[in-house]
């Protein structure tokens, strides 16, 4: 009896199942002796940058050992570039030092913003004139603007030279990588462009005006991205020309172009992240760090309001005290259950968030919340028992804003995935449930001690 086939695994469920592996082998070294993560260099490159984006720096630290030196760098742009800085940051330097074996001129290009500049310094000293002057020349160009990532291999000739001239030029430098032939007149102004296969496939007396096909070029100085959202790709060519000043200086390859425009389709697609700089696992104490200001510039806007409402509450005391106080206490939930609220959507619209790594993801946020929450509930019960010259109500408000902070955390993280789960748009009914959740449980505990100590 023929046994029955199975269907093969999609993407994603390879993804999770990776995903599912690592973080039981490394949660659990004990259970685990025999294990070894050694598998994991029979996955893509997209697989495992998809791995190193939905765990923390202390599971991508021992994911990076069994990590092939050689493919590190293939690995690396795939990562979204504060998560490569990141990667980067926890190598040993044994590590480091097998990696920049490999390095090329797109790798320092790439990331030279995020490499140690005596390596950029290094691999200048080590090339030919030439490569450091195109490569000095790319480094003068922001990260964002096309010409950091031009490619001078081109060939510039003619239209009316003949195919075979063209073809004897090219094979006069057989150390060169040519990517694509662009026509110019005698005033160096740009013609059209062919690729070298076109050339191969045309009788040699062919003038080079009659293959040179209309391929608007991109200026040096423009943004990636909007290059990329404005481009009008031709069949065949993989490479577009780039203009400085009207005058065709090089190339950008084509998947360059296409894979800022997919980044920035998930960018808008999870448009609300807490902070631009902030990955899924960005470590808790730049995490913190961050978010630490804006929930601070909260704090001010939210004492105001406070202000104006015990501006008609002089006659009454304490009870009037706690109603001036609630508008604190819930804003200061909502703002921090609101930023992990929009990590974790940013988390799912990448498909980095999985079940699998929930916990990780709940146990970083509870920590960023109880740093914040302490620091700025302190501050706040400061703040509070000089304003009413009470000690105890500094003390009920810091504890209300310390356990509201963590309960943020933890339904903000959580919300997300589970409306995923029922098939409901977290984007949109996540806020909704977000703030019920910290606006009752910040009233509760607010409310509830200040019942019990300040009144008889």
């Amino acid at each position: 009896m023929a046994m029955p086939e199975h269907e093969p695994l999609s993407e994603e469920e390879i993804r999770d199942d990776l995903l599912s592996r690592v973080i039981d082998i490394v949660s659990h070294p004990e259970e685990q002796e025999s294990a070894s993560l050694a598998f994991i260099s029979d996955y893509s490159d997209a697989d495992l940058a998809n791995l190193l984006e939905s765990i923390t720096d202390q599971y991508r630290a021992v994911v990076c050992r069994y990590i092939p030196a050689d493919r590190g760098w293939g690995i690396l742009h795939l990562l979204h570039y504060e998560t490569a800085r990141h990667v980067l940051d926890i190598l040993t330097e044994a590590q480091m030092q097998e990696l920049l074996k490999r390095i090329t001129e797109i790798d320092v290009l790439t990331f030279a913003e995020i490499l140690p500049s005596e390596v950029v310094e290094d691999y200048l000293e080590q090339q030919e004139s030439l490569t450091i002057e195109q490569m000095q020349q790319a480094l003068s160009y922001q990260d964002e603007e096309v010409g950091r990532y031009l490619n001078n291999d081109i060939l510039r000739s003619r239209p009316t030279a003949p195919v075979r001239r063209v073809l004897e030029r090219i094979e006069k430098y057989p150390e060169r990588d040519f990517v694509g032939v662009y026509a110019v007149d005698a005033q160096g102004e740009y013609q059209g462009a062919c690729t070298i296969e076109q050339l191969r496939h045309v009788a040699p007396s062919t003038p080079l005006a009659n293959i040179i096909v209309e391929v608007d070029p991109i200026n040096d100085d423009q943004d990636i991205t909007k290059a990329a959202q404005h481009l009008n790709p031709v069949t065949g060519f993989a490479w577009h020309p780039v203009q400085k000043e009207g005058k065709i200086i090089g190339a950008i390859a084509v998947s360059i172009l296409m894979q800022r425009l997919k980044e920035r389709s998930l960018e808008v697609l999870a448009s609300e992240t807490a902070q631009d700089e902030e990955d899924l696992f960005t470590p808790v104490t730049v995490a913190a760090r961050m978010r630490a200001i804006w929930l601070t510039t909260n704090l001010l806007t939210a004492f105001l309001a406070s202000w104006v409402i015990g501006l008609f509450g002089d006659a009454l005391q304490q009870v009037v005290a706690l109603a001036i106080l609630m508008p604190v206490v819930a804003s200061m939930g909502g703002i921090a259950g609101s930023q992990t609220l929009a990590v974790a959507l940013r988390g799912i619209a990448l498909n980095h968030l999985k079940r699998s790594n929930l916990k990780l993801l709940l146990d970083k946020e509870l920590k960023i919340a109880a740093f914040n929450g302490v620091l700025l509930g302190a501050l706040i019960g400061v703040v509070v028992s000089f304003w009413f010259n009470s000690v105890p109500l500094g003390g009920i408000i810091f504890v209300a804003i310390v356990f509201n902070s963590l309960a943020a955390a933890s339904s903000g993280t959580v919300i997300p995935f589970v409306l995923k789960q029922m098939k409901i748009d977290p984007a949109v009914a996540g806020s909704v449930i977000l703030t019920t959740v910290t606006d009752v449980v910040g009233f509760f505990i607010f409310l509830g001690l200040g019942s019990l100590l300040l009144l008889p």
